[in-house]
């Protein structure tokens, strides 16, 4: 059948247009030219008679049309099924309208068929302007939808392929952790055995909270940085006061929403390559700030440059920056350099996602 919402437009429509004629006819009885014979209530119900029986016309052709000639007929076939339609309206109009004259009015006019044609000859340029304005209403209504339809349905599979790749990507990630730490942990065991007690505490909580968000797109900055930290207090437990630490946010960004675990391969990666043989004390500074719309962040050490050009990155750091690539579609920015003096600057910069859920 009929949406609600496009057979509103038509009723208004049609309203609009029987509005029209009545103003027409009664600027034509005011100035003499024509419908002399009417009175002015006569004119009103005649005109009123005309355009409802019309429409009942019009609708019933208008279901026809959506239930079966949209659905069985091409463009061609279907504008010459509607010439015909329109006729047939106007014909349906002549003579429903010279019996309403007749048998309501009190025309003595005899109706036959040279009456008949008279009048569907005089009535059939309105007739077919409104019909087919309808119709056209119709198949513009329902081309429109169909496109924003299949433009829904490809959305809901670009996003129901995005959310596959991120938990690919997610599940991918959470085994190369766990199996780091516990390398770094059982390193421990053989230093400081309660310490390394300490550390699987830390990891037991670590796994309970990235196994929570395994699922989502998005965290806030304090998640993010809560798992963060429990990775940080394992390492410091490896390496105690060889290895220090600290984080600069403002504390109004810690409800920013970015992707999970973005931050945890970059300063783990900043970890293991900072420590050299000429490097074996090392700070880790961690800054978090607002530029326009962006967030960045600067995961900095003092410890060993880089001594190459070209830098081949790890499982963990390639697939941080493919898990941003799929959710930003290339609307973000990575850097790793040396820094002037000594150590590495790792750059992010992701577009920050507002109350809407889209990002800039």
């Amino acid at each position: 059948m009929l949406d609600k919402k496009l057979f509103r437009f038509i009723v208004l429509f049609y309203i609009l247009a029987c509005l029209f004629g009545l103003v027409n006819a009664l600027f034509q009885k005011i100035s003499g030219v024509s419908f002399k014979s009417f009175t002015w209530i006569g004119l009103i119900m005649n005109y009123l008679f005309n355009y409802g029986t019309k429409f009942i016309f019009i609708i019933l052709s208008i279901i026809f049309t959506r239930v079966y000639i949209m659905r069985k007929f091409s463009l061609p076939i279907s504008i010459i099924i509607h010439t015909l339609i329109s006729v047939l309206l106007s014909l349906y109009s002549s003579v429903l309208l010279l019996g309403y004259e007749k048998y309501v009015l009190g025309y003595t006019d005899v109706i036959d068929i040279k009456l008949i044609l008279l009048r569907l000859a005089y009535s059939s340029n309105f007739n077919f302007f409104v019909y087919f304005t309808l119709i056209t209403i119709l198949y513009a209504y329902y081309y429109f939808k169909k496109q924003k339809d299949q433009e829904i349905k490809e959305s809901n599979l670009k996003t129901q392929l995005l959310d596959s790749k991120i938990k690919v990507l997610q599940s991918q990630l959470q085994p190369h952790f766990l199996f780091n730490a516990l390398n770094d942990i059982s390193s421990l065991m053989d230093i400081d055995i309660e310490k390394s007690q300490d550390a699987l505490a830390d990891l037991s909580e670590m796994l309970r909270k990235t196994l929570s968000i395994k699922d989502v797109k998005y965290i806030t900055l304090e998640e993010e940085l809560s798992i963060l930290n429990k990775y940080l207090g394992i390492e410091k437990l490896r390496f105690g006061e060889k290895l220090n630490f600290k984080i600069d946010i403002a504390d109004f960004m810690l409800f920013e929403k970015v992707p999970p675990l973005i931050l945890q391969p970059i300063v783990e990666n900043s970890i293991k390559h900072g420590f050299s043989y000429t490097h074996d004390t090392i700070i880790i500074a961690i800054k978090i700030f607002m530029l326009y719309d962006d967030i960045v962040f600067e995961i900095t050490n003092n410890g060993a440059q880089l001594q190459q050009e070209k830098i081949v990155f790890g499982n963990g750091i390639s697939n941080v920056l493919e898990r941003i690539d799929t959710l930003y579609q290339g609307n973000y920015s990575f850097d790793i350099r040396n820094n002037k003096n000594s150590g590495v600057i790792n750059s992010i910069k992701i577009p920050r996602i507002f109350e809407q859920g889209k990002h800039s």
